[in-house]
């Protein structure tokens, strides 16, 4: 870890029984927590992590794996200690030593009273006469009151203590929703990519989310000078970057673009831009890009029919059509449905020999297979496992959301991964003239 750190003491007690022996000490970095510790629970249900050196931001402790309460470190507070009346954790603590941690669950608490009347006050807006305009305009006037009481509180608590970890945290992530709407420009000037303070808090996954999402695509390479301005940002903390570029790799590999998840293994994971190794997870990501590149050749998955008794060797079909589609969806899926009347077309405009569309259903049932095929009138092929996400043709070709689409040509080398059928078809156009 890194930063500046200081001994810090992390004690608590369990009142009550609970069916676990131990408590684990998580590490926050950005959207996610990585485990650093554990110590058992005695038999008067105490736990004591003893003197630890635990550089400011945010962590968790947690019981039975995702029984977990979010806590703070500021060095204000050299003794942090928590007393818990049962399980779930999250609605049975108190805090007994630490103003930061008083002041961040005083916080939480008020934010889950204010968001229970919200609940309360959308069951009546959709319990409402449209023509209720007075009873709406009540409504909206509570909202508001709410909203604004909940600002005030949270204000009142950063006041306390302006410079503690708490106030930092919220004060950045209030800098952030404001920066957003000036673009890339004004959240890279409130947001500091190298501060580990940060990178221990859920604001950096939203800060680089945030930048990508503001990008203009003024160039076909701009999301890949947006990655480079951000990994840039993030290298004076070390930490910072290896976790930036962990985070741009797991979007880029599972949503796309895949040429800028190509040139992130290219230049940063692989090349002369990493500043750090990758670990064994990022190698995995990187093996798995690197095997379903555009031009390298696609697995040789085998389609199923349940309908049928046979089945086929994808690679046996390819040679007999310029162009094979597969198209990875889910009968479930709301998505998937909205591109089928748009491939139906395409089918028909095809000739046969240039277009050989396959259909690769993650379905459960034959009747929730078969009813797609008949109601969206489908007019090419389709294959399932009947094992959902279980199936083959998932991990053969990595497939992380549906739809998902691959262009094979006749050779089984992978042409391209189109986001839609109308990216499909502007493919087809270009390269069947």
């Amino acid at each position: 870890m890194f930063g500046t750190a200081f001994g810090q003491s992390l004690v608590g007690t369990f009142e009550r029984p609970i069916p676990a022996e131990h408590i684990v000490l998580y590490e926050t970095r950005g959207n996610g927590h990585l485990p650093m510790d554990s110590v058992s629970i005695d038999r008067v249900g105490r736990f004591d992590f003893g003197k630890k050196e635990l550089p400011p931001g945010f962590y968790q402790i947690g019981v039975n794996g995702n029984d977990r309460v979010d806590f703070v470190v500021d060095p204000a507070d050299p003794v942090i200690e928590f007393a818990f009346h049962g399980t779930p954790l999250q609605r049975n603590i108190n805090v007994l030593r630490s103003g930061e941690n008083q002041r961040l669950w005083a916080f939480k608490l008020k934010s889950r009273e204010g968001q229970a009347l919200l609940n309360e006050l959308q069951q009546q807006r959709e319990e409402a006469s449209p023509l209720d305009t007075a009873l709406l305009r009540h409504l909206e006037r509570r909202e508001m009151n709410i909203r604004g009481g909940m600002a005030r509180a949270l204000d009142s608590l950063i006041s306390i203590a302006p410079n503690g970890q708490f106030a930092y945290a919220v004060n950045t992530d209030r800098r952030l929703e404001n920066a957003v709407t000036g673009g890339p420009p004004l959240i890279r000037k409130e947001f500091n990519f190298s501060e580990p303070r940060s990178l221990r808090s859920s604001a950096y996954a939203k800060a680089i989310l945030a930048y990508l999402q503001t990008t203009q695509f003024t160039s076909d390479d701009a999301l890949q000078r947006a990655s480079d301005t951000l990994l840039l940002a993030a290298s004076g903390d070390t930490a910072c970057w290896v976790y930036a570029r962990e985070q741009l790799m797991d979007m880029f590999s599972t949503y796309g673009p895949d040429d800028v998840a190509q040139y992130l293994v290219d230049r940063y994971v692989v090349g002369p831009g990493a500043l750090a190794p990758p670990d064994g997870r990022l190698l995995q990501l990187a093996a798995e890009q690197l095997r379903l590149v555009n031009g390298a050749s696609a697995p040789d998955m085998i389609l199923v029919d349940p309908r049928v008794p046979d089945t086929l060797h994808l690679s046996s079909v390819l040679p007999e059509y310029a162009f094979s589609v597969l198209f990875f969806y889910s009968s479930t899926c709301d998505h998937c449905h909205a591109q089928m009347a748009g491939l139906r077309q395409l089918v028909l405009d095809m000739k046969p020999s240039d277009l050989h569309l396959i259909g690769i259903a993650f379905d459960v049932t034959l009747e929730e297979f078969t009813t797609t095929l008949e109601e969206e009138r489908i007019n090419w092929p389709c294959f399932t496992e009947l094992k959902a996400w279980g199936a083959q043709g998932a991990k053969d070709f990595n497939v992380k959301a549906t739809p998902t689409f691959f262009i094979l040509d006749r050779m089984g080398k992978i042409r391209a991964k189109p986001m839609d059928h109308e990216e499909v078809r502007t493919f087809l156009e270009r390269n069947l003239e």
